[in-house]
């Protein structure tokens, strides 16, 4: 579904015992948010295959914005599963409530105030961020409580990052993608990760969004401190040639080992790379 049409969230369907899986309480229905299209802006950090620098991109670009002074923006750990590390990857402590309990509770957020509630922050004027899955027993999330938790972020916040799975075609990031209005395609800055890179570039029209790929912004990390080989770089002008812009982020021993993103301690270049990439989401203008 592109993005911006009406969203028709149904009931969650929630495997029973005999999956394996422990059951939780389904609502009746999740809650339709109406999105400000004047203001809400949901970015989909995406891409294929396992590490490719998703969570390190979505951390860096949410830091971005807001030390530029950005007013109000969220990011959702999309990952399905359980031990997404959003939330620990820009130095939050979780607090004990994410995804699925923002959209079922009871009664329903109404107001800014009701979703902070379930939000982690740094203090006011911070990057905000809605952790996954907190409870390891739980069953993993669905397509529409991902779906729901952006339509009611996208209602108090100017920009939206969804830190999305690998591959556009399974449940949830299929989901995340039809209610995206840009893509932040993430690679680590390898001749195979930038070849799986142009692959997703491709497979956007296999995933009915083609008009996201002419939009989409590249995010290169550099996780050596090396150059690029000739084939490699070949493969990135390669891409980015497909891309409305390309920002590489260079080596920083500061992005290395899952660490915290400290914004201040960052290298000066790893932060104007990650301030071109803020600019390149969500134009002062824009």
């Amino acid at each position: 579904m592109p993005a911006g049409a009406a969203e028709l969230v149904g009931p969650v369907t929630v495997p029973g015992p005999a999956s394996g899986r422990l059951p939780v309480p389904a609502p009746a229905a999740l809650p339709v948010a109406r999105r400000d299209a004047a203001r809400a802006r949901r970015v989909l950090v995406g891409g294929f295959g396992g590490g490719g620098g998703r969570t390190t991109v979505a951390a860096g670009l949410g830091l971005a914005l807001v030390a530029r002074g950005q007013a109000r923006v969220a990011a959702v750990d999309a990952c399905p599963d359980q031990y997404g590390t959003l939330t620990q990857r820009v130095g939050l402590r979780a607090r004990g409530s994410g995804v699925r309990e923002l959209v079922t509770a009871r009664p329903p957020v109404e107001s800014l105030t009701d979703v902070r509630r379930y939000l982690s922050a740094d203090g006011p004027g911070g990057l905000e961020v809605l952790a996954g899955v907190h409870d390891l027993a739980a069953p993993g999330l669905t397509g529409e409580e991902l779906a729901a938790a952006l339509g009611l972020l996208a209602r108090w916040f100017r920009v939206v990052i969804a830190d999305g799975p690998p591959g556009w075609s399974q449940p949830v990031p299929a989901t995340l993608l039809a209610r995206s209005d840009l893509v932040v395609l993430a690679s680590r800055a390898g001749e195979a990760d930038l070849a799986a890179a142009d692959h997703a570039l491709t497979a956007l029209a296999a995933a009915g969004r083609a008009d996201l790929q002419a939009s989409a912004v590249l995010a290169v990390v550099e996780t050596y401190p090396t150059r690029l080989t000739r084939t490699a770089r070949q493969r990135l002008d390669d891409v980015a040639a497909r891309v409305r812009h390309a920002v590489t982020v260079p080596f920083d021993p500061g992005l290395t080992d899952g660490r915290a993103l400290v914004w201040q301690r960052l290298r000066r270049r790893t932060r104007a790379a990650f301030e071109e990439l803020a600019v390149a989401v969500d134009p002062p203008d824009g």
